[in-house]
C-alpha cells in the first residue's frame, strides 16, 4: 500500500487511489478519492482546480459523488460538467445558491462576505447543479467495491461516509482523524451527533481509513478514533476554566481564540470559533456546569 502515480496519486490499495490536495491536505484543500475500474468515481472536488485539471487529463470520471455540502469538498464540480453529480439530498436545493450557501455556514455579514470570497476567489468555484441526490444506504459500485452511504451528521447536518463492508474499507472525509479534532462550528452542526457518529465509525470495525486531511489509516483505527473523539473533552475543559475568569459570550471567548489560536482572527474564522465554543457551553448548560441568562452570556452556576 502506498506507491505515488505520477505525483498525483497516491495508491492507497487495489483501485482506490487518494488524490493529494494543493495544500498538503490542509483546508482549504483536502484529498479526494478515485475509485478506478468500472465506473470511475471521484469522492468530492476540493482538492485544487489544478489538480483536478490534471487528474481529467489522466482519467476519465464517469461519476462524481460530494460528501457533504462544504466548500472544499465540492468547489471543483463545475470542472466535470456532463459528469453525474450526486450531493446529499438535505441542502442539494442550494448548492448552487452561493448566497443562500453562505448564510447557512457563515451566518450572514461580514463572515458570509468572507466565506463567499473564499469560495469564488480562492477556491474557484462555479456553482453547479447537482443530477441527483443520496441519503443513507446508497450504494456506489465502483472497482470491485460496494460503497454504501451513512449518514454521519455533527459537522454538518448533511456529511455522510462511504463503507464497503466486505474489504472493510471506509472512506471518512471530515472525521479525520487528525491532532486538531473534531470540527462543528455551524448553527446546524450537534457536539453529540459528532461523537455518535465517531460511535457509529467505530461501530462499522473498519480495517482502512481514508480521509480527507490525512494520509490513509490501516493500523490503531479504534484509538485513533478515540484519541479523536477525546479532543473534545479536552476543548470542554479549556472553555470551563475560561469561564473561571468571569461571565462571557461565546464571541468574547472566541477573541482568545482557545482552539484556533489565531490572535487576531478575521471575521469567518472568528465565526467558526464563535459556534464551536458555543457548542461546549450548551454542553455545559445541560450537565448543570454552566448558565445562560437571555442576553447570551455564560457563567458558572
Amino acid at each position: 500500500m502506498g506507491q505515488e502515480t505520477d505525483g498525483l496519486l497516491h495508491e492507497v490499495t487495489e483501485n482506490i487511489y487518494l488524490l493529494r490536495g494543493e495544500n498538503g491536505g490542509r483546508f482549504p484543500f483536502p484529498y479526494s478519492v478515485v475509485v478506478t475500474g468500472g465506473p470511475n468515481v471521484l469522492f468530492d472536488t476540493g482538492c485544487g482546480l489544478r489538480t483536478l485539471e490534471r487528474l481529467r487529463e489522466r482519467v476519465n470520471i464517469d461519476l462524481v459523488v460530494n460528501s457533504h455540502t462544504h466548500p472544499d469538498h465540492f468547489s471543483g464540480n463545475h470542472l466535470f460538467g456532463g459528469v453525474e453529480l450526486l450531493v446529499p439530498e438535505a441542502f442539494a436545493g442550494i448548492l448552487a445558491d452561493l448566497e443562500a450557501m453562505s448564510v447557512r455556514l457563515a451566518g450572514g455579514g461580514e463572515p458570509a462576505e468572507q466565506w463567499l470570497f473564499m469560495v469564488r476567489e480562492i477556491l474557484g468555484h462555479r456553482p453547479t447543479e447537482p443530477t441527483g441526490t443520496f441519503v443513507e444506504g446508497r450504494v456506489i459500485e465502483a472497482g470491485g467495491y460496494a460503497f454504501e452511504a451513512v449518514h454521519t451528521p455533527g459537522h454538518t447536518a448533511d456529511t455522510y461516509c462511504f463503507y464497503d463492508p466486505v474489504s472493510r474499507v471506509l472512506l471518512s472525509f471530515d472525521y479525520d482523524l487528525t491532532p486538531f479534532g473534531p470540527w462543528y462550528g455551524h448553527v446546524e452542526s450537534s457536539l453529540p451527533e459528532t461523537r455518535a457518529s465517531i460511535e457509529k465509525l467505530i461501530g462499522l470495525e473498519p480495517g482502512l481509513v481514508v480521509s480527507s486531511h490525512r494520509m490513509p489509516l490501516s493500523a490503531g483505527i479504534e484509538e485513533a478514533f478515540r484519541e479523536y473523539d477525546a479532543v473534545i473533552d479536552r476543548r470542554t475543559e479549556v472553555v470551563l476554566g475560561m469561564l473561571e475568569k468571569g461571565p462571557a459570550t461565546p464571541e468574547q471567548l472566541a477573541d482568545l481564540s482557545p482552539i484556533y489560536g489565531l490572535k487576531p482572527s478575521f471575521a469567518l474564522y472568528h465565526y467558526f470559533e464563535s459556534r464551536l465554543i458555543e457548542k461546549h457551553l450548551e454542553l455545559l448548560v445541560e450537565e448543570g456546569l454552566a448558565s445562560t441568562n437571555e442576553s447570551g452570556t455564560y457563567s458558572l452556576p
